[in-house]
């Protein structure tokens, strides 16, 4: 603004001078000088004008400071070289938040992917889909083993979504709904208290038992179908001080059921039922102590032994004496188990073993198994990450005497069950199991012919 009122100043100074030849006489006959002296007066009037009115603007709207000259600048950067340390690379400020360019990438949290809530909270939500196809052997001798789908059958054997929520202060909650499943629509539903005093944690809600093993295979084992497949609504503690760690659980337990041996539900064994949650109110009372040893570079251990006491219910009751053959009209109503886990991991070596004893009333089983198994990993194959063979072997007795041939006898077969299997990581989170289970059992007459087929495809989300 001051450069543009100072233009107007020296342009009315050369319109006076351009002009002046042009005043009459009549005004006054007055000197060059004088005229010129007089211009310069209104000139220095009008600068004057400006000049104040600038410094009303600047009062306004500070004016931004003014880049040092070339001279100011090189005594500064003088001072800043001789005071600065001569290091090789700059040392990491003692406070306050690093310069951009030293900043690393941040770590994502679960807010960068988790999903807000209407509360406020973070979930996620997720899912599983197998799609199999089973081809049992065809036993037409002993009616309690004939296979349902003697020619085979395609099938979708699960559909599960998974919803996860995350809540301050270490409580987390987690569920696992079946739209189509063997074990209900309700699966699992439980809120975990972590990191709580003694180095515990506390799960209250529909859970796996805390002495059920990681399965890689689509096929239980005979123990786990007979013990420790069903979830079960209580509470259960955990307290770790490392290598040793422990568990006590209270909850409501399981109704005894007929349980299937495979894919197929012919061939059935003493197992619980899977579909329902059982509120008659006899509780169990488990409990565990174990060691997790890590042998680096010789691997991994984890040794757990657990029990269990409880009271069976009426409806057990009814089972064991309507539907079991031989176990008669007894009413000890008292249920124990004890068992122990093994698990041994090097490299890709996985080794476990599990053996459990129960007794329920006057019925007594008692089930173990070993498995092995080794992955293969692979680098630059298009669909195959990774290739697991693994093989199972297993038993399971009680003390029944074996009844081949009427209804409901196979509850009373002692068995064994050899498993092969390849699990193949095709892509990431998309997996195919093949499986072959061989079964023998002692019937009390000619053996079953139940051996099992299956093939399944399995898709995470």
């Amino acid at each position: 603004m001051y450069f543009y009122f100072h233009r107007i100043g020296f342009a009315s100074l050369i319109f006076a001078f351009w002009f002046t030849p042009l005043v009459p006489d009549s005004q006054g006959q007055e000197s060059v000088e004088e005229r010129v002296q007089k211009l310069e007066e209104e000139n220095k009037a009008l600068r004057g004008l400006v000049e104040d009115l600038q410094k009303r603007l600047d009062q306004l709207a500070p004016a931004k400071p003014e880049k040092p000259t070339a001279e100011e600048e090189k005594p500064k950067k003088k001072k800043e070289k001789e005071a600065a340390p001569a290091a090789v690379e700059p040392a990491a400020p003692a406070a306050g938040k690093a310069p951009p360019e030293a900043e690393a990438p941040p770590e994502k949290t679960k807010k960068d992917y988790w999903l807000p809530s209407l509360k406020g909270e973070y979930f996620s939500l997720g899912g599983r889909l197998q799609f199999e196809y089973f081809d049992p052997e065809n036993e037409t001798a002993l009616r309690s083993a004939m296979p349902d789908n003697p020619n085979g059958s395609f099938k979708v054997d699960e559909f599960r979504i998974y919803l996860d929520a995350d809540f301050k202060n270490n409580v987390r909650f987690h569920g696992k709904y079946d739209v189509e499943g063997e074990e209900g629509n309700l699966v699992e539903t439980y809120v975990d208290f972590e990191n709580l005093p003694l180095w515990s944690a506390l799960r209250v809600g529909v859970q796996p038992r805390f002495y059920r093993p990681a399965r890689s295979t689509a096929s239980y084992p005979l123990a786990g179908n007979a013990f420790w497949r069903k979830r079960d609504l209580g509470i259960t503690w955990k307290g770790t001080l490392d290598p040793v760690y422990a568990f006590m659980s209270v909850s409501n337990g399981a109704t005894l059921d007929r349980e299937e041996v495979g894919e197929d539900q012919g061939d059935r064994l003493i197992g619980e039922n899977l579909t329902e949650l059982d509120f008659n109110g006899n509780k169990e009372f488990s409990a565990g102590l174990g060691l997790d040893l890590n042998l680096d570079p010789y691997g991994r251990l984890n040794l757990m032994g657990f029990g269990m006491v409880g009271d069976l219910s009426d409806e057990d009751l009814r089972f064991l004496q309507l539907q079991v053959p031989g176990y008669g009209f007894r009413n000890d109503d008292q249920r124990e188990m004890a068992g122990v886990n093994l698990d041994y991991r090097i490299d890709e070596w996985d080794f476990f073993a599990q053996a459990i004893g129960r007794r329920d009333g006057e019925l007594e089983r008692f089930g173990w198994y070993t498995e092995l198994s080794y992955k293969f990993n692979f680098k630059g194959m298009r669909y195959l990450n990774s290739l697991r063979p693994l093989v199972r072997y297993g038993e399971l007795d009680t003390n029944l005497t074996p009844q081949p041939f009427i209804a409901n006898g196979s509850l009373t077969w002692d068995r064994e069950q050899w498993l092969f299997a390849v699990i193949a990581e095709l892509v990431r989170n998309v997996s195919f199991r093949a499986e072959y289970m061989l079964n023998e059992e002692k019937t009390g007459g000619p053996g079953a012919q139940n051996n099992e087929l299956l093939f399944q495809l399995e898709i995470v989300f």
